[in-house]
């Protein structure tokens, strides 16, 4: 471990620490079950800032009871990726903190996305606005970090951030992927061991549709060779996908010069998402 982070877990004195500091904070906000991925974006942050913060804190609002009763915690484990990274501080608050009684705001989404409406999850991207903006509010970053791999939450807190004038920059970093092309995710580690054989096939449908797509072949075509991907892994079961314009989430047109294909797939009762975004020309 290079260094032991400090695990702060009330945000007022999280609050206190980040206004001490002298020069620029990165902050990754994270659920915890670190990975390679998270690695990454700590790793960027401290290439980027004086000092990096990062989050573990698993968001009521954003799973069903059940979902949040199953999610891996191992706060020690995640102590040692942390400080391997090379951030300096852990919050690490308690629901009860987060959301003490009497807590009642909500934040409602902007029109953005019709898939968050057929997909029926609204209150989940509407929970992670709300953990995302109170971390910033608490922590007071100059960056926060996150991955590409959930496009719709990326876009989101960027809009988010730019209605609400916050002060601080969002990065995207690259999706962390094996060599079997699985995008890393802590729901991984809850996958059986013929789950986890067949979870490359998420990918392997998204190569798909960018090979027709990138062949000349029509978005609903492309979807057709994404779909048929899927159906030869017995296990997986197709639950959304799409092919959109990564600026506008509208569906894709001709002459478009990028692309995002996006699939959500069920794996036993492990839902797990990825996408790829690429230039058509």
């Amino acid at each position: 471990m290079k260094n032991k982070p400090v695990i702060i877990r009330s945000p007022g004195a999280m609050t206190r620490w980040s206004a001490g500091l002298k020069g620029t904070l990165g902050f990754v906000p994270t659920l915890g079950a670190l990975h390679e991925g998270h690695e990454s974006l700590i790793k960027r942050a401290r290439r980027e800032n004086d000092v990096v913060a990062v989050s573990v804190f698993v968001n009521p609002l954003q799973f069903t009871p059940e979902g949040f009763k199953k999610y891996p915690r191992n706060l020690a484990a995640d102590a040692k990726t942390v400080g391997a990274a090379g951030a300096a501080v852990i919050f690490a608050p308690s629901a009860e903190r987060m959301y003490p009684a009497g807590f009642q705001s909500q934040i409602i989404l902007p029109p953005l996305f019709g898939a968050l409406k057929r997909q029926k999850l609204e209150w989940h991207y509407r929970g992670v606005l709300q953990v995302v903006l109170k971390l910033i509010q608490i922590v007071l970053p100059d960056r926060v970090y996150f991955g590409l791999k959930d496009p719709h939450q990326l876009a989101l807190i960027e809009r988010m951030a730019a209605d609400f004038n916050l002060p601080v920059e969002i990065r995207r970093c690259p999706t962390v992927r094996e060599r079997n092309g699985l995008a890393r995710s802590s729901r991984n580690t809850l996958l059986t061991a013929e789950e986890r054989a067949a979870a490359p096939v998420i990918y392997q449908a998204l190569r798909a549709a960018q090979k027709a797509l990138r062949g000349g072949e029509t978005p609903a075509r492309a979807m057709r060779a994404l779909e048929r991907t899927l159906v030869a892994e017995p296990l997986a079961r197709l639950e959304y996908a799409e092919i959109v314009d990564p600026a506008t989430f509208a569906s894709l047109r001709r002459g478009a010069r990028e692309a995002l294909v996006y699939a959500a797939v069920w794996l036993g009762e492990k839902r797990l998402a990825d996408n790829i975004r690429f230039r058509l020309k």
